[in-house]
């Protein structure tokens, strides 16, 4: 289901059709919210690639707002080395060039040396969702278990708008994470995801420990 379709399944849910009662940025949040807790609750989560752009004397970039943890990080096609971000603050000098590392900090991919040119920086990082805003957007969950998304969605509208169905979608939504949990295990992950572009990658990521 495409994330206008989502929409309205919610809507309906919520005995809402024509919008009246709920608001449709708040149904948007509680889904791209629903994503991120159910990617967080199965250990799920997608690698996935991204391509910016740098600028000289621009260190920092802006992370991909669904980014769990970045994994490898290419400049024009040169693989950069992972850095703590400490050996960058405590280096000597604000060095400018090629970078040969890059460090994340904040949602910020930053790199070392300071570019001095435009080139392709490819981002290879785990996905948990969350980010959908066009109508035609598509969870990065598996499609049996988009229904999970409306069943968490309903249950933040009833917390809102005072329904008395709460715990009816928590029970249907627990319900769907642990079924949820048994296919993650189960399914076998699909191909990985490389610096030039491919297929997405099932992957089980503890979050715990996974993060930035």
């Amino acid at each position: 289901m495409d994330f206008q379709t989502l929409q309205g399944h919610t809507f309906r849910l919520l005995r809402d059709p024509v919008q009246t009662r709920y608001s449709l940025d708040f149904v948007k949040k509680w889904l791209n919210d629903a994503e991120r807790q159910y990617c967080t609750d199965t250990d799920y989560s997608v690698k996935k690639n991204t391509a910016l752009t740098t600028a000289s004397g621009t260190r920092e970039y802006d992370a991909p707002a669904d980014c769990l943890s970045v994994q490898e990080v290419y400049y024009g096609g040169a693989r950069l080395g992972r850095l703590d971000i400490e050996d960058t603050i405590h280096s000597d000098g604000d060095h400018s060039g090629p970078p040969t590392g890059f460090y994340v900090e904040n949602q910020k991919i930053g790199l070392e040396p300071i570019p001095t040119a435009a080139v392709t920086l490819t981002v290879l990082y785990y996905s948990m969702g969350g980010a959908m805003s066009a109508v035609g957007d598509v969870p990065i969950i598996p499609a049996e278990h988009h229904m999970a998304l409306v069943f968490y969605a309903c249950m933040l509208g009833c917390i809102e708008g005072d329904d008395t169905r709460l715990a009816v979608f928590n029970q249907l939504w627990m319900q769907a994470i642990e079924k949820a949990k048994a296919d993650v295990v189960q399914k076998y992950p699909w191909p990985a995801v490389d610096q030039t572009g491919g297929a997405a990658e099932v992957s089980r990521h503890n979050h715990d420990t996974g993060g930035f």
